[in-house]
């Protein structure tokens, strides 16, 4: 928890982003519920002008997830993973009629007709005007937009996408990202890091810096990292928040016997409470209300004072 700045919040976006590297964000207000647990005297109006300014980016990152990241971050993010998140849906692409020839020529084409943020279909009738028609009733629109932020060309914000700035130079690795995934989740074990990278496997074997870790019981963690004490510290988490999607394995956050109150069929987390590095409870908005369904003890003191901050975020 202190390491994802849930106990020690961040008092700026850059702050926060450059401690867990990236916040889980294809869904916007998913995002915002995360930064809020996280960072102290930031609103949801402050999240929206970061992205309006390109000082927080929204884009493709890991396991092809859209996830926000610092403006300093998105370009050698998006190069070491893009080309396996590209990879992956390249099935459901030429499903879609996406070949690479026409992924190619869209990408062009972006270039091109990007010149201002636009929504989707605003891309799509722009698209269609320099040759490259795609159906915007059919799922293709949004995996030609993912194939473009995974080539590092496109970024989306609250609603609309724009150009990606490109900056040269070398760009760090596998071992930079373990390092940074490390800060923000260690201890963790090397299958933790390979799904929540999206990395092959064979990549993350090669790449990564155990030379400069130190191994323990639950996993690999940076040389200066140690325990931090209890102290009861309550958290609101909200859907697909990276305090689990961190992990493989989850046993150790969440008792198995819970985990159907938490995880949705897929894996997902649903919103839940953690107290301490725990999950205690599941959480549910209602009529106005937050309903919270109890399975371990949540000081009452600090979780009042945290279904008040997630009622006031907006």
């Amino acid at each position: 928890m202190r390491a994802q700045r849930l106990t020690t919040p961040a008092r700026s976006l850059p702050e926060l982003l450059h401690d867990v590297l990236a916040v889980q964000a294809q869904d916007v207000t998913a995002a915002g519920l995360a930064v809020r647990a996280r960072t102290t005297g930031i609103t949801s109006a402050d999240l929206r002008a970061a992205l309006d300014r390109g000082d927080v980016v929204r884009t493709c990152a890991m396991r092809g997830a859209v996830h926000l990241l610092r403006r300093e971050d998105v370009d050698w993010v998006v190069a070491l993973l893009g080309p396996a998140n590209i990879a992956r849906t390249r099935c459901r692409r030429l499903e879609l009629g996406l070949t690479d020839d026409v992924c190619a020529r869209a990408v062009d084409a972006l270039r091109e007709v990007l010149t201002e943020p636009l929504a989707k279909p605003q891309l799509v009738t722009r698209l269609a005007d320099v040759g490259v028609a795609l159906d915007p009733d059919s799922p293709a629109p949004a995996y030609l937009l993912a194939y473009a932020a995974n080539r590092g060309v496109v970024c989306a914000g609250e609603s609309t996408y724009r150009l990606l700035p490109r900056r040269d130079g070398e760009l760090p690795g596998v071992a930079e990202l373990a390092r940074r995934y490390l800060r923000a989740y260690g201890p963790a074990t090397v299958d933790d890091f390979t799904s929540w990278s999206g990395l092959p496997e064979d990549d993350v074997r090669a790449g990564f810096p155990f030379d400069e870790l130190v191994e323990g019981p639950h996993g690999w963690r940076l040389p200066l990292a140690d325990a931090a004490d209890l102290d009861g510290t309550v958290r609101l988490l909200g859907p697909f928040d990276t305090f689990l999607l961190g992990y493989r394995d989850r046993e150790l956050l969440l008792d198995p016997a819970h985990a159907p109150l938490v995880q949705a069929a897929g894996g997902a987390p649903m919103p839940h409470v953690v107290v301490d590095g725990e999950v205690r409870g599941a959480w549910r908005r209602r009529e106005g209300r937050i309903v919270v369904e109890q399975f371990g003890h949540i000081p009452v003191s600090e979780l009042d004072f945290e279904v008040e901050s997630v009622l006031a975020w907006a």
